[in-house]
């Protein structure tokens, strides 16, 4: 009976999980060990975590999706971000990075960004990979 108790929350938390994968382009988030957290609606991914979507792939230490603000925060030394588009390209690093599922970025503690060929260092850099627009704080 436990087993299917555990198996359950598992299928209620990936099908939370894929709700924000298809609002947000159909992400897709590989790491080495996942740990789900049912009384606070998150889930925990630990060691070579790696997400891509259409059009960024964000590589950290760890990452948290937290289903009540519908956001993944990436924690590393520091989270790397990259372009997927040719015709968008830019690159990124801070300590902490939040994805949103519109795909609106914050990169937030020791941030900096190239985007078209503007470096920029900042405290908090929040940027939306589809339009472009960048701005800091």
């Amino acid at each position: 009976m436990k087993k299917n108790k555990f198996s359950y929350l598992v299928l209620v938390l990936l099908f939370s999980f894929n709700t924000f994968a298809a609002s947000a382009n159909n992400i897709k988030i590989d790491a080495n060990s996942i740990e789900f957290l049912k009384n606070s609606k998150q889930i925990n991914f630990y060691d070579n975590v790696e997400i891509n979507s259409e059009y960024v792939i964000i590589k950290s230490k760890s990452a948290t999706y937290d289903q009540k603000e519908d956001v993944i925060s990436f924690l590393g030394s520091p989270s790397i971000i990259e372009s997927k588009k040719d015709d968008n390209i830019f690159s990124g690093k801070a300590d902490k990075i939040l994805f949103f599922d519109d795909e609106k970025i914050h990169l937030i503690g020791n941030a900096s960004m190239k985007y078209e060929g503007i470096s920029i260092s900042s405290n908090i850099i929040v940027f939306n990979p589809q339009s472009g627009k960048m701005t800091s704080s």
